[in-house]
């Protein structure tokens, strides 16, 4: 692609850019919600063509760097952040581009081999959902982060970042022992993120009740609901299969990189 030319984003130029995002809501979801709720932590950069636009650059709480569009545009865009280190979520064809200006240090699910993970992108809808609950699941709210905090081993004051949006837990006793929630909702879609259940849990059907309620709730409101995966985490694809998850043909790629000097 030729004579690329990036641009801050103004006032002038969101309209254009939302309009780009909104040609596949899947793909830019994040950016979306970002611009729409989050817009005194983001920034955000359009690369255009001809006049066009053809991808973008949203850097998101000085930390990470979200990055869509067309081939030759990377460049041009990774210019304008001043970040030296960043968790980068980009489509696949960015990666050689992104490699030149930054070095790979790890990726964003520990569960990956090397040193890049592979998001696929699922998705339920009503057509395709299939409710499995197997055990009596709580909506939850913040007065149940200390309860989080200690399902996720961090602090209760991190743990009421949790609670934007929808969450549902499952307990046994007073110990909360499965957990999954969608922080991020859009007028027609939402994402599921946080699912976690305790190791000495699994493989019991903890995951398959909280999601199911999670997405119902969802689904009730009108959203399709979708969610990243890395491809190497067999054990979750498989519950999210069983419960009508299906591929959406979008992957991203996800790790943290440091700039070279």
């Amino acid at each position: 692609m030729k004579n690329i030319r990036t641009v801050a984003l103004d006032k002038r130029l969101e309209k254009r850019l939302l309009e780009f995002m909104s040609r596949d809501r899947v793909s830019h979801f994040y950016a979306l919600y970002d611009l729409q709720h989050l817009r005194d932590k983001a920034l955000a950069w359009a690369a255009l063509s001809e006049d066009e636009v053809v991808g973008y650059l949203l850097e998101y709480d000085r930390r990470i760097l979200y990055m869509r569009g067309a081939r030759g545009c990377e460049i041009p865009l990774l210019q304008n952040s001043g970040l030296t280190e960043a968790l980068f979520n980009i489509e696949t064809h960015h990666l050689p581009s992104v490699k030149s200006l930054f070095e790979l240090v790890e990726p964003a699910d520990k569960i990956t081999e090397g040193q890049v993970t592979t998001f696929a992108t699922m998705k339920a809808t009503r057509l395709s959902f299939r409710p499995l609950i197997r055990h009596r699941v709580r909506e939850l709210n913040k007065d149940r982060a200390p309860a989080l905090a200690d399902l996720l081993g961090i602090t209760p004051e991190q743990a009421l970042g949790f609670f934007r949006g929808s969450a549902f837990g499952l307990f046994k006793g007073n110990k909360l022992v499965s957990y999954a929630a969608s922080p991020e909702t859009l007028e027609d879609l939402a994402i599921i993120r946080g699912v976690f259940t305790a190791p000495d849990e699994r493989n019991q059907g903890c995951s398959k009740s909280v999601c199911s309620l999670l997405v119902s709730r969802l689904l009730d409101e009108g959203k399709d609901v979708i969610l990243y995966v890395s491809k190497d985490n067999a054990a979750a694809i498989k519950v999210y299969r069983e419960i009508g998850f299906k591929n959406t043909g979008h992957f991203f790629f996800g790790f943290t990189a440091k700039r070279r000097n």
